[in-house]
């Protein structure tokens, strides 16, 4: 999928209880309050995401409709607003903390700072200006694939409407919000097409998009795809956390450290599901101590970002040691996973690989995507940064450059 995605992107290319811990609103409080009525006097683009799909992934989607939204308002569309889709019972995010409530875009977040690029709400922000417990959406379009996206050999973008349709999804786990109407869709092409969709109803002030990840960018890796890319700051919180680790075990306190290499090593579903791109760990040993001695000699400390099991990264540490290497992972206590959730603990082991003096990743991962993003705008050069871990044998394809432009 990922690939297919890439692919096509280069073809394209050329509730309600307010709770001010979580600010939302609970699904079953009689408790929701009328504040500023900023949904009221704007039209609302709400989406969502396929289930399966993972945190950074659905990172990705939100530039997508981030994107559009900007470039909208550039031609005069400035009465609509972006609705962020609470964080949801991702299929990594396996603590009871994590499945308990959706989270909201701050906990993982500056919304100041998307709010920089594009105009953006949290759904709690919704609800407070709903003046009924009830969230109506006007026109709800689930979006499918073309059977055949290269019909007779060509890429078309296009859309088709379907007759008898359902949605399967959960607004985001909240029991009171509803539609009322829902209309299937086979799309195919860029985000921006989704215009043409929307203006077959013009009254429709809340309009939402089920599957948000088959629409594809406008604008990958141009100009306006990094000004959207760079507002995507994380929370302070996570940021302090990370320096935090970094400075105390990692000897470094300036933003290019020079003391420690970096790895993401994908395991779990990669493992199985793509055994000729995920090195054994006799392999990744090898490979980062070459890594080491031809790039940053002299460094002795690694950190390892990965989803391994508590064995495997056993016997990876204790090979890396018997090399001299100090390994080093981010584990929060049970008390700051209850805080942060695996969202939490995933940034910052994306803020701490960021800033080492050199980056291996995982192939075709957008956790491993998301992190050379983070390189490219932190400036490192994209020889330390643009870097994969092999298959054990056979081709080594080397990874997509998505250089930054300023």
């Amino acid at each position: 999928m990922i690939f297919l995605n890439l692919f096509l992107i280069n073809l394209l290319t050329t509730a309600a209880e307010p709770n001010s811990n979580i600010g939302f609103c609970d699904v079953d409080s009689k408790n929701c309050e009328n504040h500023v009525d900023e949904a009221n006097a704007y039209k609302l683009i709400f989406y969502d995401v396929n289930p399966p799909e993972g945190f950074n992934l659905r990172r990705d989607v939100y530039m997508r409709f981030a994107i559009m939204l900007s470039d909208a308002r550039k031609r005069g569309r400035v009465d609509w607003r972006l609705v962020l889709p609470p964080w949801h019972k991702l299929y990594h995010w396996r603590s009871s903390s994590a499945k308990s409530k959706p989270q909201p875009w701050s906990s993982f977040f500056n919304i100041d700072s998307l709010k920089s690029f594009v105009p953006v709400m949290e759904l709690h922000e919704v609800f407070n200006d709903t003046k009924t417990k009830v969230l109506e959406i006007d026109t709800l379009y689930v979006l499918e694939n073309f059977e055949n996206p290269f019909e007779n050999g060509v890429f078309e973008e296009k859309w088709q409407l379907n007759s008898d349709c359902e949605y399967e999804g959960n607004y985001f786990g909240y029991k009171n919000i509803t539609a009322k109407e829902i209309v299937c869709v086979k799309f195919q092409g860029k985000i921006s097409k989704l215009w043409e969709l929307i203006l077959q109803h013009p009254t429709d002030r809340k309009v939402m998009f089920a599957h948000g990840e088959i629409p594809l960018h406008d604008n990958y890796g141009t100009k306006t795809y990094w000004e959207c890319r760079k507002s995507m700051k994380f929370n302070n919180n996570l940021v302090k956390i990370a320096k935090d680790f970094i400075s105390s075990n990692l000897n470094c306190n300036a933003d290019r450290c020079l003391t420690y290499l970096s790895v993401h090593w994908r395991r779990k579903d990669f493992a199985y599901s793509r055994p000729n791109d995920v090195p054994s760990i006799k392999s990744t040993v090898q490979q980062i101590n070459f890594a080491v001695k031809k790039n940053v000699p002299g460094v002795k400390r690694i950190f390892i970002a990965s989803d391994a099991s508590t064995i495997e990264m056993k016997v990876l540490e204790e090979q890396l040691n018997e090399l001299n290497y100090e390994v080093y992972s981010f584990n929060p206590s049970d008390v700051l996973l209850k805080e942060i959730n695996e969202g939490g603990v995933a940034i910052i082991d994306q803020i701490i690989c960021s800033h080492a003096a050199y980056f291996i990743g995982t192939h075709e991962s957008t956790f491993s995507f998301r992190i050379q993003e983070e390189r490219e705008i932190l400036g490192f050069d994209g020889n330390t940064t643009f870097n994969r871990l092999c298959p054990d044998s056979g081709l080594c394809e080397k990874p997509s450059k998505w250089k930054i432009i300023e």
